[in-house]
C-alpha cells in the first residue's frame, strides 16, 4: 500500500500536526505500507482561479506551472491520502485549501448520482484512494473540529474517487510537542499509530480506535486554559477580563 501525506501547515515538518502525521505513518509502516510526506509550505501552489480550464480547454491539466501536476501525480498513485492541517478559523489553513481546490483536474465536470447525491466521476478511472483527515487545535474542547469534520465528511462523499477512512483531531495539540508532557500525550500518539496500521490492514480506523482518538488531550479545559493563557502573559500578552459570551 502506497500512503501519502500532505501536510498543510506553514510550520511544515516542525509542527503539532506533523507529529500526528509521523505517529500515523510510522504505524502504517510497520504494517508494510510505502508512506512519504509532501509539506505544502515547500511548494509552490497558486490559488485555483475557478476558470475551469483543466475540464475545457486544456483536459485535467491546469493552467498554472506550479508544482500541483507532480503533487496531483503522486495523489493518483497513491492508496491512501493523509489531508493533514492545523484548525484555522475552524478550517484548513490557506495551503491546505489550495492544494483541494487544485484537485479539480482529477474531476470530470459531468455530474452524475453518488450516494443519493450528485458528484463528479474521477477523470483517470484508476482505483479508489482513502482520506484520512489529521489536524490539530490550541483549544481544549473536540466541539472545535465539528465544521471541519462536517466538511471533510461531504469533500470524501463526492470526491473523483475514495472515501474518508477516518479523522484524528486532536484537541490541545500543542501539548503534543511539549517535552515534559510526553507520558501524559504517549496514549494519543499510540492511538494514531494503532490508526494507520488499521488503515492499511482493514481501510479504515476502527471504532474502537476512533473513539480514542475523539478525545481531547486535556483533561481539564479551564486548568489547560488557564495555562495557556499564563504563558501568553509570560510573553507580555495583556490579557482581557474574563468573560462567558463573546464580543
Amino acid at each position: 500500500m502506497n500512503i501519502l501525506a500532505i501536510n498543510g501547515s506553514p510550520r511544515g515538518g516542525r509542527g503539532n500536526t506533523d507529529i500526528l502525521v509521523q505517529a500515523f505513518l510510522a504505524g502504517a509502516r510497520e504494517v508494510g505500507a510505502e508512506a512519504s510526506t509532501v509539506y505544502a509550505v515547500d511548494l509552490e501552489i497558486r490559488p485555483c482561479t475557478g476558470c475551469f480550464s483543466c475540464w475545457t480547454r486544456t483536459p485535467g491539466t491546469c493552467i498554472h506551472d506550479d508544482d500541483m501536476p507532480d503533487l496531483l501525480l503522486q495523489i493518483r498513485r497513491a492508496d491512501v491520502v493523509v489531508l493533514a492541517s492545523p484548525l484555522y478559523g475552524g478550517m484548513v489553513t490557506g495551503l491546505m485549501k489550495d492544494c483541494l481546490d487544485r484537485m479539480l483536474p482529477l474531476s470530470h465536470p459531468a455530474m452524475q448520482p453518488v450516494g443519493g447525491t450528485h458528484g463528479h466521476p474521477g477523470r483517470y478511472g484508476d482505483g479508489p484512494f482513502r482520506i484520512v483527515l489529521i489536524s490539530n487545535a490550541g483549544f481544549p474542547e473536540t466541539s472545535h473540529f465539528n465544521g471541519l469534520k462536517a466538511t471533510f465528511r461531504q469533500f470524501a462523499s463526492g470526491a473523483p474517487r475514495g472515501g474518508l477512512a477516518g479523522m484524528i483531531c486532536c484537541a490541545a495539540g500543542p501539548m503534543l510537542a511539549i517535552p515534559s508532557l510526553q507520558d501524559r500525550v504517549r496514549w494519543y500518539l499510540d492511538a494514531a499509530a494503532q490508526a494507520g496500521r488499521e488503515v492499511v490492514r482493514q481501510g479504515r480506523i476502527s471504532r474502537e480506535t476512533q473513539a480514542i482518538l475523539d478525545r481531547s488531550l486535556a483533561d481539564d479545559a479551564g486548568d489547560y486554559a488557564s495555562r495557556v493563557n499564563a504563558y501568553w502573559q509570560s510573553v507580555g500578552v495583556d490579557m482581557p477580563a474574563k468573560s462567558d459570551t463573546a464580543p
